[in-house]
């Protein structure tokens, strides 16, 4: 009867223990466990310009990497070093003010969506 205790201790802690490995070990691995997010804009910057762009879906690759298919259908790659992906539909702080609180008040912001191109100028 003692034996069988033992035993089934024994299999309780291995079992909570790779349990414990498995989440907290490879907690890292965005694989494990998988978040999406939902995100409307993505701010895709190159130098002192910001293009905001209307987001369909989007993916991202191992590495540094980020496919973003636009509602007008466009696929764009770009490098996540040089993007933001945000959803601001419930929020008073808009895609073109984060772009200028990177950048600047005198930065060059491009928008583009639903087959319209507009220039925000400071």
């Amino acid at each position: 009867m003692e034996k069988k205790n033992i035993r089934k201790a024994i299999m309780t802690t291995a079992l909570i223990g790779g349990l414990a490995f498995a989440t907290l070990g490879c907690s890292c691995n965005y694989d494990m466990v998988d978040f999406k997010y939902n995100f409307n804009k993505a701010i895709i910057f190159n130098g002192n310009t910001a293009t905001i762009v209307e987001i369909e879906k989007w993916t991202d690759y191992d590495g540094e990497q980020l496919q973003i298919v636009t509602k007008d259908g466009a696929i764009i790659i770009t490098s996540s070093f040089d993007t933001k992906l945000i959803n601001d539909i419930n929020s008073t702080v808009k895609a073109d003010d984060i772009a200028r609180s990177i950048l600047g008040e005198d930065a060059e912001i491009n928008y583009l969506g639903q087959g319209k191109q507009l220039t925000l100028t400071p």
